[in-house]
């Protein structure tokens, strides 16, 4: 398939930003530090720096965790960040668990030994966010959520026994008891598994589901077993009652999927965890320990997920509440208020730039609304990872993607064709793409439509790069009109 001219937007060219991206990229994004106070804010992200930068103006000087180019969700720092952050007057983030691990790990230290150092501003704190648990039309194979009819299924007494919704897993070495590896919706906390040549770990699952309870493997109906898939390590695994059993031949990596069976039956997979074989240093398998010096195998962390200290758990919640410009209003008016109980003297000077921004958004609110009011389709096809469920939820129209939230997510192959089959049955004519996933797979989806005509680019506005930046349409606002509304508008076939 040919792709349109907005697939090319990430080399440059001629676009007329808008001047409602304009002149907030010309007041908002300026880096001058010689006009900025004496105070600094450190945000986690892209979007977060944007709105702290147009409510704080010149009183502080706002940096942003992420390198340009880099995701903002998938980014993970080299080196300990804590030391910037605790050096910054306020740090900026969302308060969902596993949005950001290294963000968790910061709020959690800062809670126990910096808490007289640096003001916390969690920007979804009161934000409804969206549950992602398989409710908006996605079904991920592997990623936590029931299969087939929504529930798992199972023999018993000769009818259908509907196994209980999967909420969680954990993995605890049987040695030691300390947590190695917990999963909460599509993805994992704490990995890789880390196993030594020619050495084995003994691993006790302990699976909840929606109610908080926990479900016995070790009894006769249900049972644990494991399977290993992808990647080149030498490691061979099984289960058996409440246990998994991994043992390492030879250096290598693979993913381990856990199953829950009943009476012999798979009814429910979780999401894959990556194996790592090999001997370090320190004794310990290579991997154990990650870029900040931080074993996650031993739970030096101290950081339980799940537990207190957040509001919302990534996987159960959608953090990315910023997709929607009326969403987004709100993250603006918490950063304000909460900067406002931080610093009381300069109230005015927040709630003047706050509202001006405000504006701006609404303008943005006003411009989707009437771009996508007369529109040919209800459904929206992205190959890519679901960053716009608000943007549908607040526009009217349904956006099936074959991957889950988190960049580690791979689609499989029937997942890939459910989603050729949604397209085609939906007759849509664009497939869209994440800049930050990559074209590859909406080129392969839309080679296998007959009604598609060519692929779009979309940006989750997370993050930013540096040729947006020269084109003028860098900033928050002007990826969402100068990027993202005109790709909608061609997918919903919009007039």
């Amino acid at each position: 398939m040919n792709q349109t001219r907005r697939t090319f937007l990430i080399a440059g060219g001629t676009a007329s930003v808008s001047a409602v991206a304009g002149c907030l990229e010309e007041s908002d994004r300026s880096t001058d530090s010689s006009h900025r106070g004496d105070r600094r804010a450190y945000a986690s992200f892209f979007t977060l720096s944007e709105f702290t930068r147009a409510v704080v103006g010149d009183a502080y000087e706002v940096d942003n965790a992420v390198p340009s180019g880099q995701h903002g969700h998938e980014w993970q720092p080299s080196v300990d960040v804590l030391p910037t952050v605790v050096e910054s007057d306020v740090f900026v983030y969302l308060g969902v668990e596993g949005f950001q691990t290294w963000v968790d790990d910061a709020v959690d230290r800062i809670d126990v030994d910096h808490a007289d150092d640096v003001a916390l501003v969690d920007a979804a704190a009161g934000i409804d966010l969206l549950e992602y648990d398989g409710a908006h039309g996605h079904t991920h194979e592997n990623d936590g959520h029931s299969h087939g009819d929504g529930h798992g299924r199972a023999e018993a007494d000769g009818e259908i026994a509907h196994a209980r919704s999967i909420q969680a897993i954990d993995l605890i070495d049987s040695e030691t008891d300390e947590r190695v590896a917990d999963a909460h919706g599509d993805h994992w906390h704490g990995g890789p598994l880390a196993v030594a040549v020619n050495g084995s770990r003994t691993l006790e699952a302990i699976v909840e589901d929606e109610d908080g309870e926990t479900i016995d493997p070790s009894t006769d109906r249900y049972s644990i077993d494991v399977r290993i898939t992808g990647g080149d390590a030498f490691a061979a695994v099984d289960g058996g009652g409440d246990h998994v059993h991994v043992r390492g031949d030879g250096d290598g990596t693979a993913t381990l999927v856990v199953q829950l069976l009943v009476e012999d039956e798979v009814v429910w997979e979780s999401p894959g965890l990556d194996v790592r074989v090999g001997d370090g240093d320190d004794g310990r398998p290579d991997g154990s320990a990650d870029d900040h010096g931080h074993s996650h195998d031993d739970g030096e962390h101290g950081h339980g997920h799940g537990d207190g200290g957040h509001d919302h758990s990534h996987g159960e919640y959608d953090a990315k509440f910023f997709s929607d410009p009326v969403l987004a209003q709100r993250g603006v008016e918490i950063i304000r208020d909460r900067l406002i109980e931080i610093d009381p003297d300069r109230e005015s000077v927040y709630t003047s730039n706050a509202a001006d921004y405000l504006e701006q958004l609404e303008a943005l609110d006003d411009r989707y609304r009437e771009a996508l009011s007369d529109r040919e389709h209800d459904h929206v096809l992205l190959a890519g990872h679901d960053s716009f469920q608000y943007l549908g939820e607040r526009y009217g129209f349904e956006i099936h993607t074959p991957m889950g939230l988190s960049p580690d997510d791979e689609p499989s192959g029937t997942e890939i064709a459910a989603a050729v089959e949604f397209a085609e049955e939906h007759g849509l004519e664009y497939v869209l793409w994440d800049y930050f996933d990559g074209p590859e797979l909406a080129e392969t989806i839309a080679a296998e439509v007959d009604t598609v005509v060519g692929t779009e680019m979309v940006s989750p506005a997370e993050s930013v790069v540096e040729a947006w930046d020269e084109e003028g349409y860098g900033g928050y606002v002007g990826q969402m009109v100068e990027i993202n509304l005109p790709a909608f508008r061609r997918a919903l076939g919009a007039r």
